[in-house]
């Protein structure tokens, strides 16, 4: 008689002790998890739930953050350093005032559209960007001519004629008007050009506020008389000139005029003011902005760059190496954000990005590469990583090195449609918009190539500063996301990790039969699995670990059924590192009994 022998049915054991964080493609890699919540990658190639957060503060309307020596941030109408209120108060929370662009250059503080500034090292070294000047309705603005330091050049001993005069005397000054520029000599027993001639231009309070050596626009300046000569040399006037000289009421600036004159009719402006930015950044000790839209009543489509080191000149042209500068665009379309990187402003549109190369006005240069470009609404995901730049583009994350190359992969197929990033240690903290119009916080190690998501917040800004990263959230919270500034969280962080579909790929009907999983657990916290069959949206738990703060490998008694695929699920509360999973897979057929 013969018995039935019971053969061993085969098994073999895959071992993953790397983890790549989150791959939300339908095959994601091994190692990778499809879904997960407050994960972190810093243990790498460990998965270890987040840290607990540090509350910094709570604002009451946040519309800003920075770091520069101590953080700063903007609630309300107000600006904060280091935790307290500076004397910049009263900012505009008109619809059209916002949103704030805050940006440091050397100890001064700034935020645009309002134009104001602080410095942080004294505090009473504060006001506007902007010195706007309009003479005072009925009292008469007079025009001179000049010298370097505004003493009028005396009339009397002054002939303006085509020809010279004839019997001159030592100190007898000839406005020579026989050519269409004119020129002024001075007789000292020969005619000598005077090489600058200059007009004083008076009136009260014009010079408050002002420096020599700053641009000012002028305008509103009209001469009334019958000479088509005076009314040209008049109009000229009305430009961006360099303040030459200064005084209470008076200021001084290059021209030339062939009478002196007073106008008592209209208002004249002489204005020193940055222009409207939609983006503001600093780089080499210039502030840098971009504007696409109208400008005081024009189309423009421009960068500007303010004087060297003096954020309240944007209108100094006199031909040196501290020089405004402005450049016109002939891209179309609305600027989507600003950076700087590696040296250099960077402008970018949906579809190109705009560079300036060189160190002074005379040689900057402006290159101009089409490629994919930042998302509108994307502006704050800009951020510099080691070198290389990383934001959020039309089909989702961006790596640029010459040209962008998507990083996001991993992210999945939704779009995403706005955020704010900040990068601290070679990390990439992502807050974004996400199709389902929820919000997510991504991290991503740059050098790894690897994500990880931690929870639905909404951040407004990041700033790193001394080896913390601070998120600001809609809410008004503002976070220490490494824990160590402001009061710890209370409760433990809850988290999970969710696996891909797994089966498909095991040949000969092979299937698992038990799983084994080695991690560290913190005292009392826990770590729950759980089994979903064929995709039925059902979720079987198969046991549960209470931590004890020891590295142990734990057995999971998991006998599941039959099933084509499954997807695993780990969660729970309290500190975890995960160090290593089994899959234990035993062969099919039938059952392992032969006759």
């Amino acid at each position: 008689m013969q018995y039935p022998t019971l053969r061993e049915i085969p098994s073999r054991q895959l071992w993953t002790e790397q983890f790549n964080g989150l791959d939300r493609r339908p095959r994601a890699y091994d190692g990778a998890f499809q879904a997960m919540g407050n994960m972190t990658g810093d243990p790498w190639p460990l998965l270890s739930s987040r840290k607990k957060r540090g509350i910094v503060v709570e604002l009451e309307k946040p519309l800003g953050l920075l770091a520069l020596e101590k953080l700063a941030w903007i609630d309300g109408s107000t600006l904060y350093y280091d935790g307290k209120p500076t004397p910049i108060t009263g900012l505009s929370l008109e619809k059209d005032m916002l949103p704030k662009r805050m940006v440091s250059m050397g100890a001064y503080l700034l935020v645009f559209p309002d134009g104001v500034y602080c410095n942080t090292v004294n505090m009473e070294d504060y006001g506007s960007v902007n010195r706007l000047y309009a003479s005072p309705s009925g009292q008469g603005v007079s025009f001179s001519l000049c010298t370097l330091e505004g003493t009028d050049y005396p009339r009397g001993a002054m002939t303006v004629s085509e020809t010279e005069p004839q019997e001159p005397e030592n100190g007898d000054y000839w406005l020579d008007t026989s050519e269409s520029t004119h020129t002024l000599y001075q007789w000292n027993g020969e005619w000598t050009a005077i090489s600058s001639v200059y007009v004083r231009i008076g009136a009260p309070g014009i010079g408050k506020g002002l420096k020599a050596q700053d641009g000012v626009a002028l305008s509103g300046i009209q001469y009334s008389g019958n000479s088509e000569t005076l009314k040209a040399q008049f109009d000229f006037l009305n430009a961006a000139h360099i303040v030459q000289a200064v005084g209470e009421n008076f200021i001084v600036v290059a021209g030339v005029i062939d009478q002196n004159f007073t106008q008592t009719s209209g208002s004249i402006r002489a204005d020193r003011k940055a222009p409207q930015m939609d983006f503001v950044i600093e780089c080499n000790n210039r502030l840098w902005g971009c504007r696409y839209g109208e400008q005081d009543g024009e189309t423009v489509n421009t960068i500007y760059a303010c004087a060297l080191g003096d954020f309240t000149n944007w209108q100094k042209f006199a031909g040196t190496s501290q020089d405004s500068y402005y450049a016109l665009l002939g891209s179309d379309g609305p600027f989507t954000g600003a950076v700087t990187h590696r040296g250099t402003p960077c402008f970018f549109k949906e579809n190109c990005l705009h560079r300036v190369y060189g160190e002074i006005p005379a040689n900057f240069q402006l290159q101009t590469v089409k490629c994919e470009g930042v998302n509108p609404g994307s502006e704050y995901t800009l951020v510099s990583v080691n070198g290389v730049m990383y934001y959020l583009g039309t089909h989702g994350v961006q790596r640029f090195e010459g040209v962008p190359d998507s990083v996001g992969k991993a992210l999945g197929e939704g779009r995403f449609s706005s955020g704010a990033a900040g990068e601290m240690n070679g990390n990439y903290y992502l807050s974004v918009l996400e199709a389902s119009d929820t919000w997510s916080l991504y991290t991503l190690d740059t050098e790894k190539g690897v994500w990880h998501r931690q929870d639905d917040a909404h951040a407004l800004a990041f700033a790193g500063l001394n080896g913390e990263m601070y998120m600001l959230c809609r809410n008004g919270t503002l976070y220490a996301l490494n824990g160590t500034a402001g009061e710890t969280e209370a409760e433990d962080v809850t988290w999970y990790a969710e696996t891909a579909e797994m089966g498909y790929e095991y040949p000969e009907h092979q299937y698992m039969s038990r799983f084994l999983l080695r991690m560290w657990l913190g005292l009392n916290a826990e770590c729950h699995f759980l089994v979903q069959y064929d995709s039925d949206g059902v979720w079987h738990e198969q046991g549960a670990l209470r931590g004890n703060g020891t590295v142990s490998l734990r057995l999971m008694p998991i006998v599941p059924r039959r099933c084509q695929h499954m997807k695993i699920r780990l969660e729970g509360r309290g500190e975890m590192q995960l160090y290593g999973m089994a899959r234990v897979l035993s062969g099919g057929g039938n059952g392992g009994i032969t006759a």
